[in-house]
């Protein structure tokens, strides 16, 4: 039965995770709401472009964060990782 838990990972792994899908979530209703609270569907297509560049690159960095500490609690629980400070 651990070998069963441990396929989904960590509890703390599963918590960066769900927290990470709860911003990405986030950003996508508030971005949403501001293309269309700003009227962004009438602007022109680079301003438009704009946004929607800058909103990725948000989520982008949401999900790199997450995943390389996911990754690092990987790889410590599997004896793969390095510890800082020492």
């Amino acid at each position: 039965m651990a070998t069963a838990l441990m396929a989904f990972g960590s509890p703390v792994s599963r918590k960066l995770l769900l927290t990470m899908v709860l911003l990405v979530v986030g950003l996508d209703v508030l971005a949403i709401a501001l293309f269309y609270g700003f009227g962004m569907e009438r602007r022109p297509n680079q301003v438009q472009m704009a946004f929607i560049v800058a909103w990725t690159m948000v989520t982008l960095a949401i999900v790199l964060v997450y995943l390389h500490r996911i990754r690092q609690i990987r790889d410590l629980a599997a004896g793969r990782g390095r510890r800082r400070g020492g």
